[in-house]
């Protein structure tokens, strides 16, 4: 009895250091699934996902929704296989997500940085459709730069130096002409008034010699009174700017895209409005699925995959532009079929 307890207790030993393993060593990989979805005509956590000031907006009906992954990092063995039995998860090579050579704080800020840049291209894509006029002005500005508390996002410029701004590229060619350190002074188009921003400037990365503003330019409303905001705190990366281009259309113009239903769709959208691929597209399915969406717009270069695994109730419609969406949208509301992956 005693040589068979021993012999039990030596077989549990590595079953148990198994079990402690598994439950404390942390894993190179990441499980990837559905995640977060917004209504771009609604709120998220409580704030609206688009605010508009200055124009006429409607109150539309139905939702268009933005879809999300979701990146559960940091797994040990156990919650990695427990999310593979899922069968809702995905589980990949960690430095697919969270590159070897950034902190994780620094993907996060990227993916921050990459959000905000689709809410510049969206609006600009959503004006431009409109026909809503743009001029050359700010995008973002950068956080201890020089501009930091002197310029705002959508300020438009109109002169540096007193000389007349009439295309985005003129912004950085004039500044770019002063030393860094010395003075500018911006004329700016701000909530209806004009005011005169004197800044001085840093010096550009790429040529010490130069000066820089530390803001990102592009076109922003022309009408300084239109103020545009976007209120989607937790959420990363570009592939929502399709569905928050299709918000402000619906906000701004004249037609009710979603005509009740629940309408979700991912994308990168650049400034002409074209429409580019996405990653995780069958998860951003599963997630609208699940939210109650029966139409999900997918663009034109991820319908192959997206066709893999399509949740039943859910109507693929594929769309390569803002104006493929718009225009697929009427059909989906007058019941008759729209281009299909």
């Amino acid at each position: 009895m005693k040589n068979r307890g021993v012999i039990v207790l030596v077989a549990l030993v590595p079953f148990l250091v198994l079990i402690l393993v598994g439950m404390t060593v942390t894993v190179p990989f990441v499980a990837v699934g559905p995640g977060a979805t917004a209504d771009t005509l609604g709120k998220y956590e409580g704030k609206p996902v688009i605010t508009v000031s200055g124009h006429a907006v409607r109150k539309p009906s139905g939702e268009l929704m933005l879809t999300t992954v979701s990146l559960n990092d940091g797994l040990n063995l156990f919650e990695a296989l427990g999310f593979w039995l899922s069968g809702d998860h995905q589980i990949a090579p960690r430095e697919e997500y969270f590159p070897p050579t950034q902190t994780r704080k620094q993907t996060d800020e990227a993916s921050r940085e990459q959000f905000v840049g689709s809410e510049a291209s969206a609006t600009v894509a959503a004006l431009q459709y409109l026909s809503i006029p743009t001029a050359p002005g700010v995008d973002s500005v950068q956080v201890k730069g020089p501009s930091d508390g002197k310029l705002q996002p959508q300020d438009v410029i109109t002169a540096v130096d007193g000389k007349r701004i009439t295309a985005v590229a003129d912004i950085a060619a004039d500044v770019s002409a002063h030393a860094p350190g010395s003075t500018v002074t911006l004329t700016v188009a701000r909530e209806g008034a004009t005011i005169r921003v004197p800044i001085v400037l840093g010096a550009r990365s790429d040529d010490r010699s130069k000066g820089m503003l530390g803001i990102e330019v592009g076109p922003v409303p022309a009408d300084s009174k239109l103020d545009i905001g976007f209120d989607v705190q937790d959420i990363g990366g570009p592939s929502a700017g399709l569905m928050l281009a299709l918000g402000l259309v619906d906000m701004l113009g004249p037609t009710d895209l979603a005509g009740g239903k629940t309408i979700a769709g991912t994308g990168e959208i650049s400034e002409d409005g074209t429409v580019s691929p996405i990653g995780g597209i069958t998860h951003k399915l599963l997630g609208a699925r699940r939210k109650g969406a029966t139409v999900f717009l997918v663009p034109d270069q991820n319908c192959a995959e997206a066709k893999t695994d399509v949740p039943k109730g859910l109507e693929l419609v594929r769309v390569k532009s803002l104006t493929d969406a718009v225009s697929s949208l009427a059909l989906v509301r007058a019941g008759k079929p729209a281009p299909a992956c």
